[in-house]
């Protein structure tokens, strides 16, 4: 959408239904946390991974849906149940072995390609926001764990909406015109400036509207607050040119129709696919030189 274009009222009608019915049913599942937000969390990075392919087929890929869904599933589930992790391999040789069994005018090598990162990108990925919430090597407790995810999304968010926002009024430097010609180098400021703003918030001001009667983020270091705004700050906004990039070399606008005024799942969450991984390993290989976490 060119900068300083309204959005149609009816679609930001939809944005704002879809936000209202879809927001309680996310926090719900993710304040149980496990199997409930485990299931939703592969539920949408599947439907994701099937944008995907979908993507695939229309720039002329051959992607093995039904193999590379299992593959994502498995990487998934085998953070529920680690004992589902050697299957993943087993997969990946089903793969690897039916190549030469593939049709002679098909190129295996791109299939296979295909296929794997489907799987890796968006649903393994994905995976490191369960990782977070399960605390999967993090030493705090699963209420912490709940507030750090849903930081995670708060944090994401606001790089988002101050990027555009600043970006709609401010901008000027295109960040990545070949890519996405609407991105500005000022947006891309302003969304990082906003998410260091919101992390302080996170950190220093009780959520009450939410029950939280100390800081969200109290558990976690200053150094290591900063650290994961500056994370989702960069790459949350790397993951969404990536997605630009995909969207452009097959001609589509949107990834999907699945979020009514959103456009596909992969559009709302191709920032995420970026920075939970980082997030996650950053709090569970190098926070603890910075004061940790907990």
């Amino acid at each position: 959408m060119p900068l300083g274009e309204k959005i149609p009222l009816r679609d930001s009608l939809l944005r704002v239904l879809t936000a209202v019915v879809a927001a309680p049913v996310v926090l719900a599942l993710a304040w149980w946390g496990d199997w409930p937000f485990g299931l939703l969390v592969l539920a949408g990075a599947l439907l994701i991974q099937w944008e995907v392919y979908e993507m695939m087929n229309a720039g002329g890929g051959k992607p093995r849906r039904l193999l590379g869904m299992i593959l994502g599933a498995l990487s998934i589930l085998s953070i529920l149940v680690p004992a589902v992790w050697p299957l993943v391999v087993v997969v990946l040789l089903v793969l690897i072995g039916r190549i030469p069994f593939e049709h002679v005018h098909e190129d295996p090598l791109v299939s296979l390609a295909d296929t794997v990162f489907g799987a890796v990108y968006p649903t393994a990925l994905l995976g490191y926001v369960l990782r977070l919430r399960v605390a999967d090597g993090l030493d705090i407790a699963q209420s912490e764990a709940f507030w750090l995810t849903l930081s995670l999304f708060f944090l994401v968010w606001a790089t988002d909406t101050f990027a555009y926002y600043v970006g709609k009024y401010f901008g000027r430097q295109a960040l990545a015109p070949r890519v996405s010609p609407n991105k500005t180098w000022e947006g891309a400021a302003g969304g990082l400036v906003g998410t260091i703003l919101t992390a302080v918030v996170l950190r220093v001001a009780p959520l009450e509207a939410f029950g939280k009667t100390e800081p969200v983020l109290a558990f976690l270091a200053w150094p290591n607050v900063v650290v994961l705004a500056l994370i989702c700050g960069i790459l949350g906004p790397l993951g969404d040119l990536a997605e630009s990039k995909l969207k452009r070399s097959v001609s589509v606008e949107d990834s999907g129709t699945l979020l009514p005024g959103h456009g596909g799942l992969l559009d709302r969450f191709d920032s995420m696919i970026f920075a939970a991984p980082v997030a996650y390993l950053y709090l569970s290989y190098v926070a603890a030189l910075f004061g940790g976490v907990g």
